[in-house]
């Protein structure tokens, strides 16, 4: 007759399965590099990952599309040019210093005039549609529309430091820290400026609600 011994379960375990693990994304250091030893698709892919949350970003800075067209592109010249040099943490945050330096140049020589609506392509949105972006229904979007325009409006009308704080947080979804390095103020500055925005708009918005 054969006896079956009960199992110890303190002194004998199951092996476990291990789920093999999904690819992980190649980070932007790693296209960087890739396409600084010859790797055109690299490029490719890190312009895809950027487009759309640059060139809104650069629409809302800029005031119209066709400035953003033109900045977004040599954006791009001076990511090739200076790749083979880039030792920066973050590749992200350095593409958003290279885009707010040729800003900057570009305000020296004209005064934009601000448009939220820029961004027309049905494969991208406007700073605004990203503001105000969800599940929504096509009942929804007409009563969204009116909000919309008091958006546009009064995000236009904010203190130039507190928009730029503003765009860089909620356009370019950069950390508040990386917003504090690459405008070199300091970190409470930033989330101050961030607030006083956020405060302003509240307050235009309701003063427009009520005109």
């Amino acid at each position: 007759m054969i006896r079956i011994t009960p199992i110890n379960s303190n002194a004998f375990t199951l092996p476990v399965m291990k789920r093999p693990m999904p690819d992980e994304p190649t980070s932007d250091a790693d296209l960087l590099r890739a396409f600084a030893g010859g790797d055109s698709r690299a490029l490719d892919e890190l312009v895809a990952r950027y487009r759309q949350a640059l060139f809104s970003w650069l629409c809302g800075m800029t005031g119209n599309r066709s400035d953003a067209e033109d900045l977004f592109q040599e954006i791009w010249v001076r990511v090739i040019r200076h790749a083979e040099r880039f030792n920066d943490v973050s590749f992200k945050a350095w593409l958003w210093k290279i885009a707010r330096n040729l800003v900057i140049d570009f305000r020296r020589k004209r005064k934009p005039d601000l448009s939220l609506d820029a961004v027309e392509d049905e494969d991208e949105q406007s700073l605004l549609d990203r503001l105000v972006a969800g599940g929504r229904g096509p009942a929804e979007n007409i009563e969204l529309d009116d909000m919309t325009r008091r958006v546009m409006a009064a995000v236009g009308r904010l203190p130039e430091v507190q928009r730029e704080v503003f765009l860089m947080r909620v356009q370019a979804d950069l950390p508040f820290n990386e917003i504090a390095r690459l405008l070199q103020i300091p970190l409470n500055t930033a989330l101050g400026r961030m607030h006083d925005a956020m405060a302003k708009l509240k307050k235009l918005i309701n003063e427009e609600r009520e005109t």
